[in-house]
């Protein structure tokens, strides 16, 4: 009778057990249902980013065996430079680890399109992100800017903070 009563309570707590769970599982998918990540509707997500201002034509590209030139004439003397960004992750996948850009110098905020990629300075560094709109306000000319892989844009990026307008990434 003792093994019975044994048996009868382990199978009465295993049964309870699968019930409190199905609870649980029912109670926080339906509270909780929209802070839920479904990975399989993101999946179908499409991201749409504008692509940066063409500043090299076709015909401005030699490829030869052993080198590439580009000729610059589109950015009429202006100070060029390279730069190695560093990975931090908010451009992804445009720009990772060991990826590195062409940049120049942008002399007025007419140079600066929507899609392109800036570096600007903020907080006392250097963020290179997308800009996703221009526009004027009270202060004059500004950028929204974000990261490709950022949820959130950085806010407004004024002209006098553009460092770099970034016009080839080589990865």
């Amino acid at each position: 009778m003792k093994n019975k009563l044994t048996i009868f309570l382990i199978l009465f707590n295993f049964a309870l057990g699968i019930y409190a769970g199905l609870f649980v599982e029912n109670f926080y998918s339906t509270k909780f249902a929209g802070n839920v990540e479904n990975p399989e509707e993101n999946a179908q997500e499409t991201i749409t980013r504008l692509a940066p201002h063409n500043r090299i034509e076709e015909e401005d590209i030699a490829v030869f065996d052993d080198r590439i030139v580009i000729d610059l004439k589109s950015l009429k003397g202006r100070k060029t430079s390279w730069s190695t960004y560093a990975d931090s992750g908010s451009m992804k996948p445009t720009l990772g680890k060991g990826c590195n850009g062409l940049e120049f110098v942008p002399k007025t905020p007419q140079e600066i399109y929507e899609g392109d990629i800036i570096a600007f300075s903020k907080n006392g560094g250097l963020v290179v992100h997308r800009v996703i709109k221009t526009g004027y306000d009270a202060e004059g000319w500004f950028a929204i800017a974000q990261g490709d892989n950022n949820e959130f844009s950085d806010g407004k990026v004024r002209f006098h903070q553009t460092e770099y307008i970034t016009y080839a990434i080589i990865c």
